[in-house]
């Protein structure tokens, strides 16, 4: 449906480019939010500052940096343990905050001394730490402190320091997006390529866009150490200063959070060839994948498996009891930006969930593009979503749980509507195998936690008010008192017993209760068997048919042509032969009286041929115009069949795969033909050259692409290699058409990333 005006808004009309209703049959061609815009003045934002976006989301997570924020102390405490982001080397980024402390007169007078004295005074406080980034804020910027002199001074005068400036005010954008923007670019500017790493593994890669929240990076790390793959770099998280110099020397950019640290991998592919791979790191399905492709780009497919089989063994069976109490269940996801995309489909296909709404703070287009692919019919998507929007939102679409931050989340339970922290998780980690089933639980304690139903529930209609008998203190009487705790305890019992409910139900309860319906079950599947059965014996053949019709039927016009024009090439042969052998002889020795002798001999040859002709003419003619139309009506057939395959591939490839909607128009053309040439090759059985790294991260995509359709689309097996590629041909050009020329993306065409 077209955009949609929220009855909040009708105030500022100008919010209804910014939020979506999905229905069926529509795309990102036709409609696609607004979005990485200035805030409309009257709406409430949620959004971070610029600044925020450098320091708390990148640059804060290093373990080993002095992050020294020159402005005033309000800024540096704001962005000081808001979240979890620990380390393994006693979390010295959690426990300190540096600031220059500015004050009204160094606004008034400059703040260039104040800061130097703030840098040397850190490095003093601390001797072993020798690296520290430097931010500029809203109130430095607008009077013009020239940080990087400064910087300069001070690495001269100690001599074996670094120090790294973020020049990112708070004003310097729209949202904390574009400190991310200003701190990839600078870093890669400024720093990578200025150290070098010590290699310890034929496989290397750098982790972008992970900030190991409640210890994610831990478990990536863990699985990259028994597949004996080395991660150069973290971007950012439990990562240090120098190790993110050294990015250069990594094979691999594995790159989990695209929006605040794609731009990064994309220079890195431009400056130094190293190709990006997108991978899901939320979700179980999705784990099993990201390591797919990571094992097949480096040719280390079983060492992946063994990791994936022994994680599956450990975690599955936990997931599936949160599935069964899960499914069904509304959700919205209200957080910054590609957790709406990472976990919509995890949410959807690993528990069952019903993702009804979403609300991205500092997302763009492009991140409205791949969840919306994602999403499912009627989900609600919204651009810089405001408070009042939210209200009217959850009376829509009534949900079951809230995934966001804690400060929408305040705003969640005194609804009394069940909320798990979206930003910095409740009890993570959520990555991985392990974090997708600590995130189901997170989910399944919130809904079905007791205190949402004593919240919701007013006891004061049940129960007089307590007297105090006169007695002036204000005290109840213990009677009553008594009464009014009983009916808690009665309340709290009652609650109780439905969170209960579940766990009783997996022992005493549903084993009788399975022993009671199996006898009642097996006659009606008894019943049901031999009525199913034929049904599905008239369904095979149905469902068989287009490919019998896409190779008998195109072979059947060579079939019907030549049995019929044959015999009638033998007739005609014996005949005309004769008369050819009698003309030899006769014309080559009167060659000069060739006229007045052949041409009688020519007209009884003509006389006897004519007939003959006339007599074949009327029975090919009427098979050549019986067949003309069947090959013409077959082509279109084949035509039309390929289209709908291709459809159903396009459709899958939207939904799960990410290299289709990278940044740029030049990447997403590169990617599609680069991934979906090598998924030719593999399906067809051709010999795959992998020359260089980027063709290997084509490969890692493909192999896992057509893994996928192998098993999805059972169609394929019978196609012929000419179809599979025609197939493939025509994905191609569905998904340049959907994600480039008729994309909304108003990014694409920028010249820059």
């Amino acid at each position: 449906m077209p955009m949609k005006l929220f009855k909040c808004d009708e105030t500022i009309p100008e919010r209804e480019k910014h939020i979506y209703i999905k229905e069926k049959g529509e795309d990102t061609t036709q409609f696609l939010p607004s979005a990485h815009v200035e805030t409309i003045p009257g709406s409430l934002s949620e959004r971070g500052c610029s600044y925020c976006g450098a320091k708390l989301v990148i640059g804060g997570v290093l373990k080993d940096t002095i992050q020294l924020i020159h402005g005033p102390v309000g800024c540096a405490y704001d962005t000081w343990h808001t979240k979890r982001y620990p380390s393994d080397n006693g979390n010295f980024q959690l426990k300190y905050v540096w600031s220059s402390d500015m004050k009204e007169q160094h606004v008034v007078f400059g703040g260039e001394k104040l800061l130097k004295k703030a840098m040397l005074e850190a490095f003093a406080e601390f001797p072993d730490i020798k690296r520290m980034m430097v931010y500029t804020t809203c109130s430095t910027a607008l009077i013009g402190d020239d940080i990087k002199p400064v910087v300069k001074e001070v690495e001269k005068e100690l001599g074996d320091v670094d120090i790294f400036t973020v020049e990112c005010p708070g004003f310097a954008g729209v949202s904390q997006s574009k400190g991310h923007h200003v701190f990839n670019m600078g870093w890669m500017t400024d720093k990578v390529g200025t150290y070098e790493p010590e290699i310890t593994s034929p496989y290397t890669i750098n982790v972008i866009g992970d900030y190991n929240i409640q210890g994610d990076t831990f478990v990536l790390e863990k699985y990259m150490e028994k597949m004996g793959v080395q991660i150069i770099a973290h971007f950012t998280g439990n990562g240090t200063y120098d190790s993110l110099r050294g990015m250069h020397r990594a094979q691999l950019n594995v790159t989990n959070c695209a929006r605040s640290a794609g731009y990064i991998a994309n220079e890195l592919k431009k400056k130094y060839g190293i190709p990006r791979i997108d991978v899901d790191t939320w979700g179980f399905d999705y784990a099993k994948e990201g390591l797919r492709k990571i094992g097949a780009f480096f040719g280390i497919e079983d060492r992946a498996e063994a990791v994936i089989a022994e994680e599956v063994a450990k975690y599955e069976s936990k997931l599936a009891w949160y599935k069964e109490r899960l499914a069904g269940k509304k959700v919205c996801i209200w957080t910054g930006g590609p957790r709406l995309w990472h976990w919509t489909k995890a949410l959807e296909d690993d528990l069952g969930m019903h993702v009804v709404a979403m609300s991205s703070k500092f997302g763009h287009q492009e991140d409205f593009e791949k969840v919306i692919a994602r999403g499912e019919e009627g989900t609600i998507y919204i651009d810089d979503g405001n408070e009042l929007e939210f209200f009217e939102v959850l009376e829509m679409v009534k949900p079951d749980l809230v995934l966001t931050g804690p400060r929408v989340g305040a705003l969640v339970k005194k609804l009394h509507l069940p909320y798990v922290n979206g930003h910095g998780y409740h009890n993570g980690p959520y990555m991985g195998f392990e974090g997708a089933v600590n995130m189901a639980r997170d989910m399944y304690n919130a809904i079905y936690s007791p205190l949402m139903k004593l919240a919701k529930d007013d006891i004061r209609g049940q129960q007089k008010l307590p007297s105090t008998n006169g007695n002036g203190n204000g005290k109840a009487t213990k009677e009553v008192s008594e009464e009014v705790v009983s009916l808690i305890q009665q309340q709290v019992k009652e609650a109780t017993s439905q969170v209960k409910q579940p766990a009783k139900e997996v022992a005493p309860q549903v084993q009788p209760q399975a022993k009671e319906v199996a006898p009642q079950v097996q006659p009606q599947a008894k019943e049901v068997a031999p009525q199913v059965q034929p049904q599905a014996k008239e369904v095979a053949p149905q469902v068989k048919q287009p490919a019998k019709e896409v190779a008998p039927q195109v072979k059947q016009p060579a079939k019907e042509v030549a049995p019929q024009v044959q015999p009638q090439a033998k007739e005609v042969a014996p005949q005309v032969q004769p008369q050819a052998k009698e003309v030899a002889p006769q014309v080559q020795p009167q060659a000069k009286e060739v006229a007045p002798q052949v041409q009688p001999q020519a007209k009884e040859i003509a006389s006897q041929v004519q007939p003959q002709a006339k007599e074949v003419a009327p029975q090919v003619q009427p098979q050549a115009k019986e067949v003309a139309p069947q090959v013409q009506l077959q082509a279109k057939e084949i035509a039309s069949y390929i289209q709908e395959r291709a459809a159903e591939v396009t459709k899958l490839i939207q939904e799960r795969c990410l290299w289709q909607f990278h940044s740029r128009a030049w990447d997403r053309e590169e990617n599609i033909n680069g991934v979906l040439n090598m998924a030719a090759q593999i399906l067809t059985g051709e010999k795959v050259v992998l020359e260089t790294l980027i063709h290997r991260g084509f490969y890692a995509d493909a192999k896992i692409l057509s893994a996928d359709l192998e098993i999805r689309f059972s169609w394929l097996n019978s196609m012929e290699n000419s179809q599979k590629k025609a197939v493939l041909e025509s994905v191609k050009a569905m998904l340049i058409d959907i994600v480039i020329t008729k994309s909304k993306n108003g990014e694409l065409h920028y010249s820059l990333y």
